[in-house]
């Protein structure tokens, strides 16, 4: 009961009608876009580039992290992607410092994204979150040392992410229709 009533009269309480509350501790400078292009992406392409098999002419390249080094490099990609989420769900963060066109048809501009993610911030949140428990997936798979649970977790990172830049960035974008290669190759061996 004492502890009930020394928290009521905590600096962090709940604020008196018509007093003004105080600040939040934090203050978000960086947008999304500052968060993603220099931060998110490079992490996740780190990570993305680290487990597979490339077959080329030359042979077959199976990738897997064998050193000490290279799994702490991962483990320090895993990190920025989990401790980034958190950066995702702070309130205040704009999508970008400077406004940008839409980049086609269905993809949205900077503005139609703000609007889009100021109208249903929980479900931006939601992807974040989905984010976060697939980042924490690779980073318990690299701690384990788990090449074939990181490359699940890698493919699972790619659909977390698709599907949140699907719903908030390009929701109706339009892919044209691959060409006729048949038809490109007739006219290739034509004079």
């Amino acid at each position: 009961m004492a502890a009930a009533l020394l928290a009521a009269c905590s600096p962090h309480s709940a604020s008196i009608p018509g007093e003004i509350p105080d600040p939040p501790p934090f203050r978000p400078t960086a947008t999304l876009q500052d968060l993603m292009d220099p931060v998110i992406d490079p992490a996740a392409d780190f990570i993305w580039g680290s487990v597979g098999t490339i077959i080329t002419a030359a042979g077959v390249e199976d990738r897997r992290p064998h050193t000490d080094e290279q799994w702490a490099e991962l483990r320090r990609s895993a990190i920025i992607l989990v401790e980034a989420s958190n950066l995702l769900v702070l309130p205040g963060r704009h999508v970008a410092n400077k406004e940008f066109p839409s980049a086609g048809p269905g993809v949205l501009s900077s503005t139609e994204i703000e609007r889009n993610l100021a109208s249903d911030r929980v479900r931006f949140d939601a992807f974040a979150l989905a984010f976060r428990e697939v980042a924490l997936r690779e980073l318990l798979a690299i701690d384990h040392r788990d090449v074939a649970a990181l490359s699940d977790a890698g493919e699972a990172l790619d659909g977390a992410c698709e599907a949140c830049h699907v719903a908030s960035w390009y929701p109706h974008e339009i892919i044209p229709p691959l060409p006729d290669f048949k038809s490109i190759r007739r006219d290739e061996t034509q004079p």
